[in-house]
This record gives structure tokens, C-alpha cells and sequence, in this order.
């Protein structure tokens, strides 16, 4: 072997040289022909393939310019005049102009073809672009039946950042949207839109610290605080070594184990500041499993704690299936759309939407592909009633799943799961593949002649994307920006076709209405509120957790008699009701029957379920000031009222925490919460000044007194 190519090949191994100078000799040597190949056209033969290899980025100059300069391998002939340049003449050369180039090598063209294939495949192609290869090539049936190739975007950037430890070289990014047909541009807008993914190198353990209300009355910034004096950062940092990056985060749903974190995808409990060793070491010391339940009628809850929410058997032991059987045996899609209708179940997810009749308005499109969508993106601060039912009985969401898609005739179906709750993704994932080994998923099930299957997608940081539109827009590959409404889902949904987007607390429901009737349901609760309703309790309460109960159950016994009181023997000062994008309730409403009309009356909000109590030891000028910083956090930016709105409103409660209020502060936040509400596009930005107009209605006091730190 030439001297010059051991060279070469002792340079590789010794990772003094990139593996792209050894692609450009492989490009070469593959397309020379009687000994001599164009410079031009190397050029561009090497930016074609190149863009398919992950991991590379054949379109820097730098790795072809040394293979060319340092080792003497090759010569270049001008076409222009035929003058002849080697060596660092070659780096210099005005590569506008074309060029003969040929190998200055005297092996044989077999030998070193068999050559570089050797050095290419010890040296040329690392093990983790070997893997995405293969996740590229892989059948991704998983992730939906039949479905653009952009719809898979989302789902493959989550494997690819954990293939290539944590985050997304550029070339990786290049590799993909190659293999799915998309501008490299779109590929960036994702990842750019969503928190969880990342373009540049980030620690080996993301510590994730919430800095919400729940959380923050627990004193999380303390053991945030405590966190970065032990590594030496600031948060956002990431340490030298690589080790730990610390990234402040809104609401992780987590509020009954106040404070916490995430370490990675690993869930960390009831944290304390003198002891973060279990944040070093990523050793939780609580059971990261563990549900807060209660209630006084377990509807959706049944089964929590009951069964193992990794085995169907247990699951079909306590009943379930039996509806799903029923519905598909027994009933017509029509009956099951009117049992839903009798129950008077409205949606859990906040806007109370009868369930029942947008699955008749979505099955009574032409025929056609139709969609359903488990809205699991439990975002809200203050909410994780969702989680603790995905968590703990997958099985029965699922089971209401599929019979609203048998209902609808829809024949695939998706779990749309918040990313910060890994542990739901994957017992949804595990939950899919039981029902399918069992013959409850597929074509013809159970000889039913229904054919139906699920696939469950994951978030990646994005509280927008629990709303219907832009979650739509992410299962669909891009950016969560919500859409325009009209047209509705129910006609125009997944990639224009009807859809129905049902949230996972009333999913759960529907097994129970569907076995034991429609009128059943409708005797619990109230006349105007029927069923059961579950309700996340956190903040100055003894038993912080979900708590199921008909409707019409005072709001003191919510707090009192299932939670266990306040704290301390404190004071009510305030509860949040509804989460972030919600009203306050004080202590003389405690008496108030919890139903839709009677909060009404009172100017709380029901919403997904959300009940933060603030007792009187409380800065509430701080945990308002959280809440503008959530909206300001993750307003998506599609709309000017919000992006900006939502930005004004944090700056102005930050001043006024810090007493440094000015005469017009109260009227400045007033206006721009109507002009959020009148004119935003969804839900986010018109709901973002609730709590603020709210708090300012119930104590004028609190933040129209300059100067005044409480």
C-alpha cells in the first residue's frame, strides 16, 4: 500500500482528519473513470450522496480541501490552459473553474477500491449513524397506518436525538429530511418550535427543576437554587464536562409530589434543597409510580391502583373490554352516539363541548378516512388528573377510544402524549401492543368487521399544542400553531378529513357509559352537570392529588374533607380554579356547589379540573407573576395580541412583585387582557389575563399599591 494512504489512514484512526476527507476519496475513486474525473463533477456528486450519509457534512470545504493539500495524492489539470498544480496548490485553486483531477497513486484500481471500503466501514460510518439508518428503514406502522411521511418527523426526531446522545447535529437533521422529502428549513421549524428538542450539545443529564406555582410554594427555587451553587452554573448551563445541563421548566404535572423535577425522562418527588444527591445520580428516592387518589364515586379511577397497568388480563378482570365487546356485538355505531348523547357527558379537557354531539357531527360527513385523537397533552399548571389515569389504567382510555373511533368510523386512532410524561408514553406504547396481540386491534377484530388501529405520538414541550388545532399540526409533522377556526375538526381535521379530539379523562368515561347505559351516568351529579369529575388538588393542602366526585360536592368538602385541610391550620386566601388560563375562587365561596352553573354564578371556572389553594402566607403577587411568565413562556408567536400581550403582562407583574408598580400598571393589565381575549386565535392568548383581571377584581389592593413587597 502507498505510503501516502497509510499516512492518510493513520491520520483517520487517530481522529486528526474528519471522516468526510475519507468520503470524498471514496466519492472519487467510486466514479473515476480511465483514471480521471471532473472537478465540478465530483463536487456535486460528493453534496448528493453526502446528504444522504448521517452524521457528515460533506457540504464544508474544509475536509476535501486537506484530503486534497495534505498527502500528495492528488494532481489537477486545468481545462483552460492544461497547467498541472499537487500539493498546497491544490487548496488555493479557483474552484469555479473546472479541473481534470487524478489519483497520484500507483495501486492498482481493484486493490484500492477494497481498500477504502475497509477504512469506510471501520472508520467512515459511526454505530449511531448506522442506527439511524436503520430507524430511517425501519417500518413505522407504530406510528400510524398509511400516513404521509412527514407525520413521521416528530416521532423520528425523538429517536435520532437519543441515538445521538441528547441532541441533533446538523448533518442528522440533513439525513432526515432527506429521507422524508422535506426542505431542510421545515425540519428546523420543529425543532426550533419545540422545547424539547435540541441543535446543539447539551448534558448528558437534563435536570429539569419546576419553577411553577404548586411547585414554586414548595420551594423549588431554593432547590434550584441549591442545584446550580453544587455544579457552578446558572441555569441554562451545562457543566464542562458535558455532565449536566439545568433547565428551568414550566408546569411538569407533577404538582401532587410538589416540588419536582425531571432528570432525563426520570421522575424526581417531594425534593428537598439540603438533599439533591437523587438529582446528581438520577437514583430517584421516592416511588416514581405512586398515585394521590380519592373521591367519593370512581367512575374513570376504577381501576387505579388496582390492577397492574402493564397487564390486560388484570385490566379485563375488573370488567374491562366488556364495553368495547358490547359496543361491537350489540350495538351500531348510531346507538353508541346516542348513549353517549343520554349520558350527557361534556369534554374534560375545559371546554365542556357534549361529547355526544360532536361524534355525530363528525360521523355524519360523507364516507371517508376520519380520524380520533386522545388529547393527552396535559399541559396546564396545576393539572395532573390526566397523567395519573395514564399512568395507572391505560387500558381503559383506550378502550373509550376505540369505541368512539367504532362509533365515528374512524379506522385509526391517536394518543397524543405531553413529552415531559414519558412514563404515560410508554405504558400507552406497551397498552397498544397488548390489545393487538390480543385481537383488539387490527384489521377485522374479533370478526366484528371493524378494522381499527392506534398509534401514540409524543409532545415535545409545547403547552399550545393542547390546543385541538395545533395539535393536529404537530401529529401532522409541523410547527403546533393553531389554526383558524371555521372550519371545525369535525369536518376539517387531520390533514382535512372529520376528526373528533376527545381528552383522556373523557375517554376513560366512556367504557362505564357504554356498559352500564347512558342514563346511568346522567343520575350523577347534578341536572345541569351530570356524571363525575375529576379534580387536581395542589398548593397549601394536606393531601395534594386527583380526587374523583359527581357533581354538585361542595367546594369545601373538596378541600376540607378529601384534601384534609390547609396546611398549618392556615387561612384560604385564594384557589385557583382552572389552572393558569382560569378565575379565583376566596374562602366565602367554599360553600359553592362544584357544577358547571354554580361556579358560573360565583366567577370560577371549571375547566380540566384544576384547583390550586393559595393559603395566606402566600406571596400572591409571585405566583401571579408565574403565571404571566408561563403564558409569556409559551405563547407560540403566531399572533401578534398574544406574542406581545403575553410579554407586557410578565414585565409588568415582574415590576410590580419587586415594588416598582407605576399609577397605570392596573389599567395597562386590564386592557391588554381584552385585547388577548378579543383578539387572539386560540384559547392560549384569549385566556392568558383571566387570572390577572381575576386577582385584581377579588383584592384591588394587591397590585395597585407601588412599593408595598408583601
Amino acid at each position: 500500500m502507498d505510503s501516502r494512504l497509510e499516512q492518510f489512514a493513520a491520520d483517520l484512526r487517530a481522529e486528526e482528519i474528519s471522516p468526510a476527507a475519507l468520503f470524498w476519496l471514496r466519492t472519487f475513486i467510486k466514479n473515476v473513470r480511465n483514471g480521471v474525473l471532473r472537478s465540478d463533477e465530483w463536487v456535486e456528486l460528493g453534496l448528493t450522496e453526502g446528504a444522504t450519509v448521517p452524521g457528515l457534512d460533506a457540504t464544508d470545504s474544509a475536509a476535501r480541501l486537506t484530503l486534497l493539500s495534505d498527502y500528495d495524492l492528488f494532481q489537477a489539470e486545468r481545462l483552460k490552459d492544461q497547467h498541472q498544480f499537487t500539493g498546497p496548490d491544490l487548496a488555493t485553486l479557483d474552484w469555479n473553474r473546472k479541473y481534470n483531477l487524478s489519483l497520484r497513486v500507483t495501486d492498482n484500481d481493484s486493490a484500492l477500491m477494497a481498500w477504502v471500503e475497509t477504512l469506510w466501514a471501520e472508520a467512515g460510518v459511526s454505530p449511531q449513524a448506522a442506527a439511524l439508518e436503520k430507524l430511517l428503514a425501519a417500518d413505522h406502522a407504530i406510528w400510524g397506518h398509511n400516513l404521509p411521511k412527514r407525520s413521521l418527523l416528530p416521532e423520528i426526531l425523538h429517536e435520532a436525538q437519543a441515538i445521538y446522545g441528547g441532541w441533533l447535529p446538523r448533518p442528522v437533521l440533513t439525513r432526515i429530511a432527506q429521507a422524508l422529502d422535506l426542505p431542510l428549513s421545515d425540519v428546523y421549524g420543529v425543532t426550533e418550535f419545540f422545547t424539547m428538542y435540541y441543535t446543539k450539545p447539551v448534558g448528558r443529564k437534563i435536570i429539569r427543576i419546576c419553577e411553577d406555582a404548586p411547585c414554586a410554594m414548595r420551594g423549588s427555587q431554593k432547590v434550584q437554587d441549591m442545584v446550580c451553587w453544587h455544579l457552578g452554573l446558572d441555569p441554562g448551563q451545562t457543566t464542562e464536562d458535558g455532565e449536566f445541563t439545568i433547565e428551568p421548566i414550566r408546569c411538569l404535572g407533577l404538582c401532587d409530589h410538589a416540588p419536582a423535577a425531571l432528570v432525563n425522562d426520570t421522575r424526581h418527588f417531594d425534593l428537598a434543597a439540603d438533599y439533591i444527591q437523587p438529582l446528581l445520580t438520577n437514583q430517584p428516592h421516592h416511588d416514581q409510580h405512586s398515585n394521590k387518589i380519592g373521591g367519593l364515586v370512581k367512575v374513570a379511577m376504577a381501576n387505579i391502583n388496582v390492577i397492574d397497568p402493564y397487564r390486560l388480563p388484570e385490566y379485563q378482570a375488573q370488567g374491562g373490554l366488556a364495553a368495547l365487546r358490547k359496543a361491537l356485538f350489540d350495538m351500531t355505531p348510531e346507538q353508541v352516539i346516542e348513549a353517549v348523547k343520554a349520558s350527557k357527558l361534556v369534554g374534560r379537557g375545559g371546554a365542556a363541548f357534549p361529547t355526544g354531539l360532536k361524534w355525530q357531527f363528525t360521523a355524519a360527513n360523507p364516507p371517508g378516512p376520519r380520524y380520533i385523537i386522545c388529547n393527552a397533552d396535559e399541559s396546564e399548571v396545576g393539572a395532573f388528573k390526566d397523567r395519573t389515569l395514564m399512568d395507572a389504567d391505560p387500558f381503559r382510555v383506550l378502550e373509550g377510544l376505540l369505541i368512539a373511533c367504532y362509533a365515528v368510523g374512524a379506522e385509526q386512532g391517536f394518543v397524543y402524549v405531553r413529552g415531559e410524561h414519558r412514563l404515560s408514553y410508554e405504558r400507552f406504547v406497551h397498552a397498544v401492543g397488548q390489545l393487538q396481540r390480543a385481537g383488539w386491534l387490527g384489521h377485522n377484530i374479533k370478526g366484528s368487521g371493524f378494522t381499527c388501529r392506534l398509534a401514540v405520538r409524543r409532545g415535545a414541550g409545547a403547552y399550545v399544542c393542547g390546543e385541538e388545532t395545533a395539535l393536529m399540526e404537530a401529529i401532522e409533522g409541523k410547527r403546533g400553531f393553531p389554526r383558524l377556526r371555521p372550519p371545525y375538526p369535525t369536518t376539517h381535521g387531520l390533514w382535512g378529513q372529520p376528526t373528533v379530539i376527545n381528552n383522556v379523562e373523557t375517554l376513560a368515561k366512556v367504557p362505564s357509559i357504554i356498559f352500564h347505559g347512558g342514563a346511568w351516568y346522567s343520575t350523577l351529579g347534578t341536572a345541569d352537570s351530570a356524571g363525575t369529575k375529576l379534580f387536581a388538588v395542589s398548593g397549601s393542602v394536606r393531601r395534594p392529588g386527583v380526587y374523583e366526585i359527581p357533581f354538585g360536592v361542595t367546594l369545601r368538602q373538596l378541600i376540607y374533607d378529601l384534601a384534609g385541610g390547609i396546611l398549618n391550620d392556615r387561612r384560604v386566601q385564594g384557589i385557583l380554579t382552572g389552572g393558569a388560563a382560569g378565575t379565583f375562587l376566596t374562602a366565602d365561596h367554599l360553600d359553592t356547589p362544584i357544577t358547571f352553573e354554580d361556579f358560573k354564578k360565583v366567577g370560577g371556572t371549571i375547566g380540566a379540573g384544576t384547583m390550586m389553594v393559595f393559603d395566606d402566607t402566600v406571596n400572591m403577587r409571585e405566583m401571579l407573576t408565574r403565571v404571566g411568565e408561563f403564558f409569556a413562556h409559551e405563547s407560540c408567536g403566531k399572533c401578534y395580541p398574544c406574542q406581545i400581550g403575553t410579554q407586557r403582562q410578565a414585565e409588568i407583574l415582574h415590576r410590580i412583585q419587586h415594588g416598582h408598580g407605576r399609577p397605570d400598571d392596573i389599567a395597562t393589565l386590564l386592557e391588554l387582557a381584552q385585547v388577548m381575549t378579543d383578539t387572539s386565535i386560540c384559547g392560549l392568548g384569549q385566556a392568558a389575563g383571566w387570572a390577572v383581571t381575576d386577582a385584581i377584581k377579588r383584592w384591588p389592593e394587591l397590585l395597585g399599591s407601588m412599593n408595598d413587597e408583601r
